[in-house]
């Protein structure tokens, strides 16, 4: 692979120091540790939950409650499982234990005098269809938000059993988040607590994966349902671990529908995790995780005559990575808890971008370099509060290359080719430092307070810019690429080289109140700051969640909530300003005159051409959303439960981008009210999205037969503008875009189900069947002289058309030996199984051409992979 001179950094004068700074503030919060914590004279309940395995488990619900079922006592386990709070009077007591993707623990406990022994607990793992069963005997809080069952959640266990592509637990929970909820910056990942840009670790070692867990919680800066959150299991005390080998080979699969010719597809995924305790140091454990991806496949560039004749071809795209992980926990007392997690993430990708209507030519390799590294602490100030610490920092490199150095020529509706235009080098150094505390007070009012702050995206970005300095042509239709007729011509020279800080601190505060047996309310509040946009408010997020139980015989229970989010603008918003505020890095945009073709366009030429700008409009606003839902959930069976809800939300302020110095109406001139520039991007928060939705969840098991988890969601969304970089067609009437959103799936379902879980022989299902993305009609041509090619016809509005539906049937069939089945906690044994995606071999579209003039209009232009089956033989022990 060719290098550029421009990839070699040299080093960044400004901030060198906040690398240093972030390990020292590591090491100032480790020095606690070396001080033995006083002794505790409160009597205490205390003691520590593990999982079947041994594996501890951090997050778990602990409640003693009276004989009536009123609480006395509530707290949460820290990381290494560990739990206390204060030992009640004497008297007979029960102890609850839950936690999401186990099966609640209720036991009795006898409180006397003398100090309540240290407990050891097990919690038993919960397959995927899991819920918190109550009758009249049992003293659960279902009503708490930790037992919302309108949570999509995969345990351990579950990925044992259901179809998972690629080991990509998270990937495959991500068909139940709402894209549209999630905003600018994407879907948040939460990993231990610690926002984060990957998992970092083997699927095998992941606990479990949740959505929607706690939608409206003034800890999470997202909706419920616009993040994922992964815990990792624990360090042990005793040594297991596994380890798997997956493979898949086209000879297996079906054969891609563009594709004239099968070609030779193979990938090869090896992973594992083993842990131990570290012998010559007490109380002291360490869980390592490896992961390494092999995939050799294919990309479909469709059969074109530009720039010459060529039929349907089959592009290499392989992909290698390999993930990393090491973790050190120490317990250092009874209240007092520690771990260090270090996470490597290397992956690289080839002709990235080829595919569809896109020629290899205009592809380009991608590398993505990540390390992590986090120092996460648990302390038990009392028997009631508990403060979790975590000091984190993530440096990210990313490089990207174009396959040809070479100008870039797009014909609308056509292909795209010469080059990618792409070059560039992102490093970002990022810590992270959040901190928690949860107080359990109350007797008469039990009450579980949380406050903290958290400090994520506090960093800086270099970017080294090198894209699209050959230039890049557009024509509107072959015919004009046949004459030498170009729409338009934009190149970028100057300055390259731009450097971001970022700071995005917040604070929050919830309590979560249980008034009475029947009813929980937690109202909270969030504060959060972002400079990114330095002329904005800071804001206030107040946010609320109610739950009643109206019959505690059939855990029939109505929740509501509702909150304020101030959503995150990406750090490329500010690299804009930097590059384009004051033309520190020159976009010409030329649409009328010279250089609109290739032997007029003379260094004189472009020396003389008006840059493009980028500001931000006075008076600019952050974007907000109003998150906002009702559900009733019921247990329709001892092991089975239903919810339906309403979900839906406002977002105003939304951004958009509008060129202040367009030509103006009627548009049959190319000139603009400022000669002296060419497109004034001016950064505007008018816009406006909305979306109401119904969804209908049943989690439940028969007998010993099937376990499922099904969820059915119905929606509607508008919207005029879809993220900062969205341009209307007219950029004097951006309100006319008003219309169906990029996201507006009107229909979505998925199943995940297990036949015969209890049994060595299962059998896994997952089932997704979704209704049509929308897509735009455009003319192809530049209708109103800004040289963007989004005009539509007349009286057309946005995403008119619909794409193509979705269904996907997977299967996964599976074994397990165990070979010491006689002896007590014996875990060790050997799986075999066979999974298919897509088995109905059924063809799922993905992309459509809407421009108008195109030889291909109205037709699919990408489809999703056919029949897929993968092999997978892993050891536990």
């Amino acid at each position: 692979m060719k290098q550029l001179s421009f990839l070699r950094i040299a080093p960044v004068r400004g901030l060198p120091s906040l690398p240093f700074r972030a390990l020292c503030l590591f090491a100032l919060m480790t020095l606690p540790l070396l001080v033995p914590a006083g002794a505790q004279t409160t009597a205490k309940v205390s003691g520590v939950v593990h999982d079947p395995t041994g594996a501890l488990i951090p997050g778990a619900t602990v409640e003693i409650t009276r004989a009536g079922g009123s609480v006395i006592g509530s707290t949460t386990t820290d990381d290494g499982g560990h739990f206390q709070m204060a030992q009640p009077a004497s008297g007979d007591y029960d102890l609850i234990v839950v936690r999401a993707g186990f099966s609640p623990l209720d036991q009795k406990l006898h409180v006397a005098k003398t100090p309540v022994a240290p407990l050891t607990l097990t919690l038993n793992l919960a397959d995927v269809t899991t819920s918190v069963n109550v009758d009249a005997g049992q003293d659960i809080d279902v009503a708490a938000p930790e037992n919302n069952n309108d949570v999509a959640t995969v345990s351990a266990n579950d990925m044992k059993t259901l179809p998972v592509f690629d080991g990509d637990i998270v990937a495959t929970l991500s068909a139940f988040l709402d894209t549209g909820i999630a905003g600018e910056g994407g879907t948040t990942l939460i990993v231990d607590g610690v926002e984060t840009s990957s998992v970092g670790v083997a699927a095998s070692a992941i606990e479990r994966v949740s959505i929607n867990e706690d939608p409206y919680s003034a800890e999470y800066r997202q909706p419920g349902r616009g993040q994922v959150e992964v815990i990792t299991k624990s360090a042990a005390d005793h040594f297991h671990g596994s380890a798997s080998f997956t493979y898949r080979n086209s000879a297996l699969n079906g054969t891609n529908y563009f594709a004239t010719t099968k070609p030779s597809e193979q990938r090869n995924l090896y992973e594992g995790y083993l842990t131990g305790p570290i012998k010559p140091l007490k109380n002291t454990a360490f869980l390592f995780s490896m992961s390494r991806k092999e995939r050799d496949v294919y990309a479909q560039v469709l059969a074109t005559t530009l720039p010459t004749v060529m039929p349907t071809v089959n592009v290499y795209t392989p992909t290698r990575t390999t993930e990393i992980s090491m973790k050190v926990s120490r317990q250092y007392n009874d209240h007092h808890s520690a771990y260090v997690l270090y996470k490597f993430h290397d992956e690289g990708d080839v002709n990235d971008g080829v595919g569809g209507l896109v020629q290899e030519t205009a592809g380009y390799a991608e590398n993505d370099f990540d390390q992590d590294l986090t120092y996460h602490d648990d302390l038990s100030v009392s028997a009631s509060i508990l403060n979790q610490l975590d000091v984190h920092y993530e440096r990210d490199y990313e490089s990207v290359i174009d396959n040809v150095e070479a100008q870039q020529t797009i014909v609308e509706g056509v292909a795209t080719f010469g080059s990618a235009q792409l070059d560039a080098v992102y490093t970002e150094n990022n810590p992270t430092v959040n901190d928690m505390v949860t107080w359990s007070v109350g007797k008469r009012v039990p009450q579980t307070m949380k406050f903290g702050i958290q400090l994520p995206n506090l960093g800086r970005r270099i970017w080294e810019d090198r894209t699209n300095r050959e230039g890049t042509y557009t024509y509107a239709s072959e015919a004009a690429y046949s004459s030498g007729t170009a729409s338009s011509f934009s190149i970028q020279q100057g300055q390259s080289r731009f450097q971001t800080l970022f700071a995005q601190p917040s604070g929050f505060f919830l309590d979560q109140m249980q008034l009475g047996k029947k009813l929980t309310v937690t109202p909270g509040v969030r504060y959060d700051f972002q400079n990114t946009l330095s002329n904005t408010k800071d804001g206030v997020e107040p946010r609320l969640s109610i739950a009643y139980m109206i019959d505690k015989k059939h855990a029939l229970v109505v929740r509501t909530g509702s909150g304020i989010y101030i959503r995150r603008v990406g750090v490329n918003i500010g690299q804009q300003l930097a590059r384009y505020q004051f033309a520190a890095e020159r976009n010409l945009l030329i649409t009328d005159g010279a250089c609109l073709a290739p032997t007029t366009c003379t260094p004189t030429v472009l020396a003389e051409a008006p840059p493009s700008l980028f500001q931000y409009q006075p008076g600019l606003q952050a974007p907000v959303q109003a998150y906002f839902g009702l559900s009733v959930e019921r247990q329709v069976t001892k092991n089975s439960t239903l919810v339906i809800g309403y979900n839906g939300y406002r977002g105003w302020h939304a951004l958009r981008s509008v060129d202040i110095n367009a030509p103006l109406p009627p548009f049959t001139s190319y000139t603009r009210p400022n000669p002296n520039f060419a497109q004034v991007l001016q950064l505007q928060s008018q816009g406006y999205q909305k979306t109401d939705g119904m969804s209908v969840s049943y989690r439940g098991r028969v007998g010993n037969v099937v376990s499922a988890f099904l969820q059915y969601t119905l929606q509607h969304s508008d919207a005029n503008t879809t993220f900062s970089t969205f341009m209307p067609q007219n950029q004097y009437e951006p309100n006319d875009e008003w219309s169906r959103s990029d996201f507006d799936q009107r229909q979505r379902l998925g199943l995940f189900a297990t036949l015969y879980p209890d049994k060595p022989l299962t059998v896994g299902v997952g089932f997704y069947d979704n209704t049509p993305l929308p897509y735009t009609i455009t003319t192809g041509t530049d209708d109103y002289k800004t040289g963007v090619f989004n005009a539509r016809p007349a009286g057309v509005p946005r995403n008119s058309l619909n794409g193509g539906d979705f269904q996907d049937l997977q299967l996964r069939v599976g074994y397990t030996y165990k070979l010491h089945p006689r002896v007590k906690d014996d875990e060790s044994a050997l799986a075999f199984s066979v999974s298919s995606f897509n088995t109905l071999n059924r063809v799922n579209f993905l992309t459509y051409n809407g421009v108008l003039g195109s030889p291909s209009f109205m037709q699919p232009n990408t489809a999703s992979d056919p029949r897929r089956l993968q092999l997978q033989v892993s050891y536990t022990f």
